[in-house]
């Protein structure tokens, strides 16, 4: 375990990083989280033509738009963007995909007659 730490320690490059830097990765990232497990709930417990649903998913998935906005936040800050490695654009582009899923998520669970 100890080793896979040090790996993900490494990859994050967390001792380069500047607090500004690390408070956008995290916020993002707190994010990104929040609304994974929210709409893999909502796929678990569907309810086709509730709007009150509808709508709470829909703020949620502005919550995903905001993560967007704080990784892209990130990204200008990111020491490995400066340094030119691999990795850095992860949490950016999981985001950005996961805006464009949830979207369709929202429009498919709570599609009312």
């Amino acid at each position: 375990m100890r080793g896979i730490a040090t790996i993900l320690y490494g990859w994050l490059a967390w001792e380069r990083r500047g607090r500004a830097n690390r408070v956008l990765f995290v916020l993002s990232l707190s994010l990104a989280a929040f609304v994974t497990l929210a709409f893999g709930w909502a796929s678990l417990n569907p309810d086709p033509g509730n709007a009150g649903r509808y709508l709470v998913f829909y703020f949620v998935w502005g919550l995903c738009a905001l993560g967007v906005l704080l990784g892209m936040a990130e990204y200008k800050t990111s020491p490995l963007r400066k340094g030119r490695e691999r990795g850095h654009l992860f949490i950016l582009l999981y985001i950005g995909a996961l805006l464009i899923v949830t979207r369709a998520l929202n429009m498919v669970l709570y599609y009312g007659p």
